[in-house]
Parts: structure tokens; sequence; C-alpha cells
């Protein structure tokens, strides 16, 4: 199989999360190998281009913050990679009039629904894949994640926030063909109520609230319309951890496990991977890899309640 991209650009606008400006965001294609760049249009163009690539992640409290050379930062990139990733998107350019990537509703089901609108364009160029061949684990007994060998790509999340209506949440499936579109891409963020006054005293979560957040108090949860799924708080995590994943440029054949983990353990354990040497292959992708990875085969029974 081979490389992806969109078919045309598509433009969506909004307000950060975290910071509460507006923003303007624009898909284009790209060709093969040009991998996922932002570009900011507010700035210089000589310093405006920022690849989606783990070494280029300088922030993970709260979001995942990619910074290049110039200081130059994309803020919350982390749902709109786990579109991509999720359609198997490999190639585009985004341009964004602000530091920060729209919450929208603090999903990637918007995106994903513009993507699979635009359509998706197949390029000349053939799809390399990340094979883990060996295991490999960052973090504590309190917070870890790991990387595993598996026939399939899958995430294993699990969650506790104790003395709160969320509890313990846990969730082992594998991503592949149109499962993120099916059951993953509208999670939405969360955040304790008690944490909010918090948050916002810091700077953070100016954009945020309950039509793009759910809140998670000591008795109950709270969320625009009410919850998606029943574990919706673990399913948004899972999103998380593909868009972060992705930044590694290609898609993983493997298996990621995670236990209280977030975006510092997750970026953490790619360095630490591809610092080791020994926990990827490389593998060109061949037919037999279609079931094993996101973005192949999507029928209209994963889209009916995206489209």
């Amino acid at each position: 199989m081979f490389q992806k991209t969109v078919k045309k650009s598509f433009t969506l606008e909004g307000r950060g999360l975290h910071f509460g400006r507006n923003a303007r965001i624009v898909v284009h294609p790209a060709p093969a190998d040009h991998g996922i760049v932002f570009k900011r249009t507010d700035v210089d163009h000589r310093h405006a281009y920022i690849k989606a690539s783990f070494e280029n992640v300088s922030k993970t409290y709260l979001r995942t913050q990619l910074t290049n050379c110039f200081g130059v930062s994309i803020i919350t990139a982390e749902h709109i990679l786990a579109a991509f990733a999720g359609l198997g998107i490999h190639n585009a350019l985004i341009e964004l009039s602000e530091a920060e990537v729209p919450i929208l509703d603090g999903s990637s089901r918007t995106f994903v629904k513009s993507i699979l609108e635009t359509g998706v364009s197949e390029l000349t160029k053939k799809i390399n894949l990340y094979q883990v061949v060996n295991s490999i684990r960052v973090g504590n007994s309190d917070a870890w994640a790991e990387l595993r060998p598996a026939k399939k790509f899958s995430i294993d999340f699990e969650m506790d926030w104790p003395g709160t209506a969320l509890g313990k949440q846990s969730l082992d499936m594998p991503i592949v063909n149109g499962a993120f579109v099916r059951e993953i891409c509208d999670s939405r963020t969360f955040c304790r109520k008690s944490d909010v006054v918090r948050l916002k005293d810091e700077g953070f979560a100016l954009g945020g609230g309950i039509e793009n957040a759910i809140l998670v108090g000591e008795d109950e949860m709270t969320a625009s319309n009410g919850l998606r799924y029943t574990d919706e708080c673990v399913r948004h995590k899972i999103l998380d951890a593909l868009g972060d994943l992705s930044l590694v440029g290609r898609p993983i054949l493997g298996k990621f496990v995670s236990c209280s983990g977030g975006h510092g353990l997750t970026n953490m354990l790619l360095r630490e991977s591809f610092k080791r040497g020994d926990v990827f292959v490389n593998k060109e992708f061949s037919d037999g890899d279609r079931d094993k990875l996101p973005g192949f085969d999507i029928s209209n029974v994963d889209t009916q309640n995206i489209l």
C-alpha cells in the first residue's frame, strides 16, 4: 500500500482550549515523504515550519507542544495528529493562524469528519512501518508506558482517579481499520472540576467548558449532551496516545500499554526507544498488514456516527 494525503484543502476555525484565542486552521495536501508539518502563518515564513516529530516535543503538561529550532511552537497538537493517524494520513501541511490548534468539541471528531468529507488520495510511494521487536518500559510503579511486540497495533490503557465519579477505567483494543473512527475519535478531553479554578489561575483551560470537555466531580461527570460512552475518559486517553505515538513519523506495528500515563511518558518512551536502538525495525508495508493498522478499509458502518 501507498502513503496517503488529503485530496484537497479544507479549513476549520475555533478557539484554543488552553489560551482561549481564536485560530484558523487550513489543512493542505502534501507529497510523499513530506510527513505532517505545521506552518504558523502569523510569524516570519523562514521560521514558520514545525515538523510533527517526537524530537520536537517541547512541553507535555496538559498538552503536546511542538517547537522548532527558532522557538516557534504549535500547542495542543495531539487531537489532529490522532485524526491523521487514525485515518492513515501520512502527509499534510497544516497552516495555523495562532499557536494553538482549535479544540473544537474536545475530541478528534471534527477533524475526522472534515478529512472524510474532503477525501483521501493515495500517493506513489509505499508505506514503511516501525515494527516493535523488543519491549521497553518507562516510568515507575505508579505511572508507566510500554511498547511490546504484537501482531496488530493496539492500545491498552488504564487510569485511576480515586475519589471521583470517574474512578478506575481501562480499555484494551486493537486500533485497526476503522476502529478509531467508530469507537475512539469522538471521545472528549476531561478534567477534574476541582482543578478548573487552579488551571485558569495558571493560564490554562481559558477556552475550556462543558461544550468541549468533560468535568469530573466527586459524584458525577458533566458534559454537553451527556457522556458519549460510559468510559469516554479512557477512550480519550487512547486518542491522545495515538496522536503522540504518530510523532515517530510512520505507523507502528506493536502494542502500546500504559497505566496512568500521559503525553510526557509517551514522549519519553519514544525517545528512549530510539536511544536504545533495538526496539524497532524498519518494515515495508505488505498486503498482510492491512488488518493490522489503523486507516484501512474504513466502512460506512464505521463512519455512520461521524458523517
